[in-house]
């Protein structure tokens, strides 16, 4: 790899480093001893995932409803929506005589629910006050901007603003804890195996990329024995031009080149022997995000946002064929991350949680379903209250109060809710959530989705 290839592939790295010397990162290692390691990993489905395919009626009459609006989409399913297909969950009591059930391509998420590490959260999304479709067509409602755009509401998604917003809220999280304990930015707190690191951008926290499971890396140095000139050529040292723009662009290289190689050799030096994650790019992604925590006391973090993501969700058409093969891929991969955080002994440390542009319609465009707004997550790990449904989940039908049109579900959890809990749950004091996410005060109180 030359020097120019090498700014490319680690460009994130490179321009979104924190800058910190080796030196820095360990003197933060010593003082965050005391603290027990917490994380959060979001993993992003990019396009829309079909909350109406995600979560199913299973109790006859919801059933039928709901089957019967999505009838000429059902029929072309390989493996049927039947109810003899479905995983039947344990369906919290305040949902009676209604039960819900996952597809069959979700054998393992069902598992991992009712065995009580997995909990579903229900009709969440955009909102910046309680709102139904009443005030919605009296133009009475105070609504998130650009509903329905892709690269909006995965901006809104990430950061409460549409496309073109700095901070994403898990940054701002990240910062949050770097003023609580008084200590110096850290480079690998905020970590990303996408191209996107908006939710984990901060004012001080700023996303370090990896990909295929190690950072950036100069192959060529072992041809040359490891040159110590040849190191400097890369890494863009010693830089004497008085221009200033030259040397802050040397600085980051040096800092970039050096976290990188950091982040290499506290995975070469490390003994990790996690349980096997199936080939998918999902999977991988997640298997990298497990070795990075492994390796957490190495690279001096006590608390660390990651985000992982998938495509193929905008299921406009084909969705029969499409979204069982991502369901299938989700499933494999999240339950290979939970066995690799039981290895680990990590499983109440770590909490991962699904984010989607926005849910899908009820009703069906022929072999596919178009934009939503609210739609259902999962949640996962130790420290969660699993086995249970938090929220609420309408009725399969039509112009009902949260229908928005066509069966887009109208929020009535808030994204700011959802992503306030965890930062609760990492430490985040009350007083700054709300600074966060001000729109908390509008809604009730958090979900209880932590033990």
């Amino acid at each position: 790899m030359n020097r120019r290839s090498f700014i490319k592939a680690s460009s994130a790295s490179f321009a979104a480093t924190s800058f910190l010397s080796l030196g820095q990162a360990l003197a933060n290692t010593k003082i965050n001893n005391n603290e027990d390691y917490k994380a959060i990993v979001c993993v992003f489905l990019y396009g829309g995932m079909d909350n109406h395919d995600t979560l199913i009626p299973f109790d006859e009459p919801s059933y039928s409803k709901w089957a019967g609006i999505r009838s000429e989409l059902l029929q072309h399913y390989t493996i049927k929506r039947n109810r003899e297909n479905l995983l039947a969950l344990n369906t919290p009591a305040r949902f009676a005589p209604r039960k819900f059930a996952l597809p069959p391509e979700f054998k393992q998420v069902a598992s991992l629910y009712q065995q009580g590490k997995l909990s579903i959260i229900g009709n969440v999304g955009p909102l910046l006050e309680p709102t139904n479709a009443n005030a919605i067509e009296s133009d009475l409602a105070k609504l998130p901007l650009r509903l329905f755009s892709h690269n909006d509401q995965q901006s809104t998604w990430m950061s409460g603003s549409t496309e073109g917003a700095q901070f994403g809220w898990a940054g701002k999280l990240n910062d949050a804890l770097i003023n609580q304990t008084g200590l110096a930015p850290t480079t690998f707190s905020a970590i990303t195996t996408t191209g996107s690191g908006l939710l984990i951008t901060g004012d001080k926290t700023q996303p370090y990329h990896v990909s295929n499971g190690q950072a950036a890396n100069i192959n060529i140095y072992e041809e040359f024995d490891n040159s110590t000139l040849l190191k400097q050529h890369f890494s863009a040292m010693p830089n004497q031009s008085d221009n200033l723009l030259e040397q802050d662009i040397a600085i980051k290289m040096k800092h970039s080149f050096e976290s990188n190689e950091q982040f290499n050799d506290a995975l070469a030096s490390s003994s990790i022997n996690l349980p096997p994650f199936p080939a998918t790019a999902i999977a991988k992604q997640l298997e990298t995000v497990s070795k990075t925590i492994a390796i957490r006391e190495q690279l001096g973090e006590k608390r660390q946002v990651f985000v992982v993501a998938m495509g193929g969700f905008d299921t406009h058409s084909g969705q029969a064929k499409t979204l069982p093969q991502l369901q299938s891929a989700m499933d494999g991969a999240m339950s290979a991350f939970d066995s690799a955080m039981q290895s680990l002994g990590l499983s109440d440390n770590v909490t991962l949680f699904t984010a989607s542009d926005f849910g899908r319609t009820l009703t069906v465009n022929g072999d596919g379903t178009d934009h939503g707004w609210g739609a259902h997550h999962f949640i996962m790990g130790g420290a969660v209250n699993g086995g249970t449904i938090f929220g609420d989940v309408p009725e399969p039908t039509l112009n009902h109060a949260l229908d928005a049109g066509h069966g887009r579900l109208i929020p009535t959890l808030s994204v700011d809710q959802y992503a306030a809990s965890l930062g609760a749950w990492l430490g985040v004091e009350q007083s700054t959530l709300s600074n966060i996410f001000p729109s908390l005060n509008k809604f009730g109180a958090l979900p209880n989705l932590f033990k």
